[in-house]
């Protein structure tokens, strides 16, 4: 079928999607398109029409479903671009289409984006209230133990409940206090934790290490700790029972060593 010199032209109407669920465009417009050649598998100007039509719609869709409705202006001006001049159909060979199309946002849609731009700035609110509110949570009453501790104490006085013991601070909130080198508790443990480490380099001292860290913690009366301590388990039982003349007997000869060296210093 040999390409027909002079084009067809039809109305063109249809309701476009956008990336707003349930809120669409209007279009309207012309449609001028032309059939034929080797390729060509249009068979009448009913089907070439019916083809370009859904080329057009296909193409208009593909540009307002990436947008908001309230850039009807913009997307218009992009279908514009795309159609203004002769170009060859994507899907139907042998056809060659342009088009002139108008996009409207009719006042049913106008009334459901006002609804959804409403809803849409109350829950971007609400979020952004909840973040401050969590981050001015976390800068004051969870900067620090101290704070932290006062926080606690203040909610169970306003709820008409005396604190008769910490436990659940400890466990509960506790855990979420902001990392303070000025707490006690953190510089122990850190101090603790870089003995440790160094004494992993070193198996000799890391047997004295634990010996007198369970020696420490027996007397303490934390068993139970002292128990969970690296290698108690396997350890030899004289070294688990005799914990505390090991650990008094490495002592004296330390403080031996030591007083020879000052002697020899004086």
């Amino acid at each position: 079928m040999r390409l027909l010199p002079w084009p067809r032209s039809t109305t063109f109407h249809g309701v476009l999607p956008t990336r707003v669920p349930g809120i669409h465009l209007t279009a309207d417009g012309r449609v001028w398109f032309r059939y034929g050649g080797v390729e060509c598998t249009l068979t009448s100007a009913r089907a070439a029409r019916a083809a370009a039509l859904a080329e057009v719609y296909a193409m208009a869709a593909a540009r307002t479903s990436c947008c908001l409705p309230s850039e009807v202006f913009k997307m218009e001006q992009q279908v514009a671009l795309d159609l203004a001049t002769w170009r060859n159909a994507i899907n139907h060979p042998g056809l060659r289409i342009k088009a002139h199309v108008t996009l409207t946002l009719t006042a049913e849609n106008a009334k459901r984006l006002v609804i959804y731009e409403e809803a849409l700035r109350a829950e971007h609110l609400n979020q952004t209230l909840a973040a401050k509110r969590l981050t001015h949570f976390a800068e004051t009453a969870l900067a620090d133990v101290r704070s932290a501790r006062a926080w606690w104490f203040d909610q169970h006085l306003s709820q008409g409940v005396l604190l008769d013991s910490w436990e659940s601070f400890d466990t509960v909130v506790r855990p979420m206090v902001n990392e303070n080198t000025d707490d006690a508790a953190n510089r122990f443990a850190q101090v603790f934790a870089t003995a440790v480490q160094r004494a992993l380099d070193d198996p000799n001292k890391a047997q004295d290490l634990r010996i007198m860290a369970h020696m420490l913690l027996t007397t303490a009366g934390w068993r139970d700790l002292a128990d969970n301590l690296p290698g108690e388990a396997d350890a030899p039982s004289s070294i688990r029972n005799d914990t505390n003349q090991l650990g008094k007997s490495n002592l004296r000869e330390d403080d031996l060593e030591l007083g020879s060296d000052v002697r020899a210093g004086a």
